[in-house]
């Protein structure tokens, strides 16, 4: 959805979360990333209440046996789909939204090392995930009981119980804030991709982080604060001709000019 939206390579967020200042405080803030992250979080979060009201009329036709082409199942499913795809919309959108004014960037060069830069965003990641799960819980809790209230008339009788409104909330606060830290954080892409996926693929070793750390002691890289480098750009060129002989369909990629060529390339 990000990608359809923005229109431009996805790249997971470096940040990390502090309290605004007067020096930077909410008004520097431009007001177009409050509205970015207000549309995304109310696009997947209507699709989320969505999914979540089709999801209940399956439970009841598995547990309850009720048919699906009941005209009042499907009457009752669609009137869930309004009121969910509104609460968990408007919920999203603007937790998501004004996160936005609790980030404040990470300068990746200032770091020490590698492991020092993951540490410090996989602690950002948890504090996301306690912020975004408590926040949307009581936003959907909250703005579930108003959307009933707005709605009573138009769609007829509708209930909203408090603890119902808290389970709802829950797994979507949940749900919402690991989907989160998992896709839009570096640390939860690290931990998808190069943690899970990749060496799952056997495209990676099982601990990266360990294999770098050891090409490092052996002289292959070397560190540049976050970064790890090629010591020596003739051994990065090697690699690359013998992968790209390996691998037909491989088409390296094409940057352009930017002056002489650096001596040393990041790995």
């Amino acid at each position: 959805m990000v990608g359809f939206t923005a229109g431009t390579v996805f790249e997971p967020s470096r940040v990390r979360l502090a309290l605004p200042t007067a020096q930077a405080g909410l008004g520097r803030r431009p007001l177009r990333t409050f509205a970015a992250r207000f549309g995304h979080g109310l696009l997947g979060g209507s699709v989320m209440g969505i999914g979540c009201a089709c999801a209940l009329t399956l439970e009841r036709a598995l547990y309850l046996a009720s048919p699906l082409t009941d005209p009042r199942v499907i009457e009752g499913t669609l009137i869930n789909m309004v009121c969910l795809g509104l609460t968990f919309g408007t919920a999203a959108g603007l937790v998501f939204g004004l996160l936005a004014a609790l980030e404040a960037p990470v300068d990746v060069t200032s770091a020490a090392t590698p492991v020092s830069l993951l540490s410090s965003n996989r602690a950002t990641a948890a504090r996301q995930v306690l912020v975004l799960a408590t926040t949307l819980t009581v936003a959907i809790t909250l703005g579930g009981r108003l959307v009933v209230e707005l709605l009573q008339g138009p769609l007829g009788p509708l209930r909203w119980g408090l603890v119902d409104g808290l389970f709802i909330g829950a797994v979507g606060g949940l749900g919402g804030a690991l989907s989160y830290v998992l896709a839009f954080t570096a640390w939860g892409q690290w931990v998808v991709l190069t943690r899970v996926l990749l060496p799952l693929t056997g495209k990676l070793p099982w601990d990266p982080a360990a294999f770098l750390d050891d090409a490092y002691r052996r002289g292959v890289l070397r560190q540049t604060g976050a970064v790890y480098q090629f010591r020596h750009v003739r051994l990065q060129h090697h690699l690359g001709r013998t992968y790209r002989r390996r691998h037909d369909r491989f088409a390296p990629a094409a940057f352009p000019p930017r002056g002489p060529a650096p001596r040393s390339t990041e790995a």
